[in-house]
């Protein structure tokens, strides 16, 4: 199918539509909407750029099957989008963008120390983006519980999908929650965005949430953007195995008045 991988690079979409796609993404971004691509390709489709992807396609190679253009027209699209969403990822900021925007927000709960050092378990040095303490502990079960951040700039993982991002991201986390940080001790990470961004590009909901529960179990959660309280509201929250809501920046202290943040090592 090399004709197909010819015509895939070749295609070129109307650059003022990719500007507006481009800024959607951005908007959806600065927003921590956690489902990026599937608005992006909508507002590509109703603009009608699957229509001309299915006809540049037609063009190009006349002796194709029509569901064999009709597939290759979505792969195309949904390319399209990704590359949208790429390109707002650079203009919007890298990885320290999203985290000082992030923390930010955080400061109003958290006392906040960054570029955190400490010592692994093999013996090596290792630094984390952030460790967090409430301002106010008194509805912690854990007094002084310390929340360990990690950031990565997912928004520019490969847009083909690639389990590789999201496992090394994942064992660098796994790594922080086995060190013991300097003044602070061993803790909890959280990766931001980092399991709610994988889920809504894979498959199967069956291993989105195993990923979910398994890194949980080794003392990797997730600060999520989503929503929480009543009427919905945008909020930060701290989760761990997927369905344990820690803390909400609009709820304040959840589950983590019940459990113990400190960290379980052998049998849990």
């Amino acid at each position: 199918m090399a004709e197909v991988s010819e015509y895939e690079t070749r295609y070129v979409s109307d650059e003022s539509l990719l500007l507006e796609a481009t800024s959607f993404a951005i908007s959806l971004m600065r927003e921590d909407d956690r489902d990026i691509i599937n608005p992006v390709v909508s507002l590509l489709r109703q603009h009608g750029e699957l229509d001309r992807a299915r006809a540049s396609l037609a063009a190009a190679l006349p002796t194709m099957h029509s569901t064999v253009v009709e597939r290759i027209a979505e792969s195309t699209l949904v390319r399209t989008a990704q590359d949208c969403i790429k390109r707002g990822s650079k203009i919007l900021g890298d990885e320290a963008g999203v985290k000082d925007r992030v923390l930010s927000r955080l400061s109003k709960h958290f006392h906040i120390e960054e570029e955190v050092w400490g010592t692994h378990w093999s013996g090596r040095r290792l630094r984390i983006d952030a460790v967090l303490t409430p301002i106010d502990d008194s509805g912690w079960k854990t007094k002084r519980p310390r929340l360990g951040v990690e950031f990565k700039n997912f928004r520019g993982f490969d847009p083909t999908f690639s389990i590789k991002d999201y496992t090394k991201w994942w064992s660098q986390c796994h790594d922080y929650a086995e060190t013991k940080f300097d003044g602070h001790g061993h803790m909890y990470v959280f990766s931001y965005n980092g399991f709610s961004h994988y889920r809504q590009r894979v498959s199967k909901e069956s291993s989105a949430e195993f990923a979910v529960r398994f890194w949980g179990r080794l003392g990797v959660g997730e600060l999520q953007p989503t929503t929480d309280g009543w009427p919905r509201k945008q909020c930060l929250m701290f989760v761990l195995n997927g369905t344990t809501k820690v803390w909400s920046e609009v709820r304040g202290v959840r589950e983590g008045s019940r459990m113990s943040m400190e960290r379980k090592f052998g049998s849990r």
